[in-house]
């Protein structure tokens, strides 16, 4: 059993790293989700793959096992609610009567770790590519 003030605690930093990360994409737009991160990640696959990550993080630590992947053709919306599920599970695994206190220890580590990945790479990715160009249509 995980005491009361390790579970306050470990959610706190949960939190923080989960602030970090929506600080990291508020304001990102349509063109930012899409920007090639290198090797042909783009921040949208960034995010389901570390939404995918959390949820396999979550079922090595003990709790409900998910094993699916990251979608083939993530979209912004599905991939913050995924990273939501992913928190959602995260939390009842660390709120489990029966966790195990190193397991839980572990996963909060991991979570933070992938998270703070995340942010440093959304922050420092290149600049989004211009729109097309505006082509005017002429009327009849």
């Amino acid at each position: 059993m995980i005491d009361a003030d390790l579970r306050a605690d470990l959610a706190a930093r949960l939190e923080v790293a989960r602030r970090a990360l929506l600080g990291a994409m508020e304001g990102l737009t349509e063109r930012d989700f899409a920007t090639d991160l290198g090797e042909g990640e783009t921040v949208v696959r960034l995010l389901a793959n570390l939404a995918a990550a959390e949820h396999q993080a979550v079922g090595e630590a003990g709790g409900t096992s998910s094993q699916r992947g990251p979608a083939e053709k993530p979209l912004p919306p599905q991939v913050v609610h995924d990273l939501a599920g992913a928190r959602y599970r995260i939390l009842r695994c660390v709120d489990d009567d029966d966790a195990d206190e190193a397991h839980v220890r572990t996963l909060v580590a991991e979570v933070e770790r992938l998270e703070a990945a995340a942010v440093e790479r959304i922050r420092d990715r290149p600049p989004a590519p211009p729109p097309p160009p505006s082509i005017p249509v002429i009327g009849r």
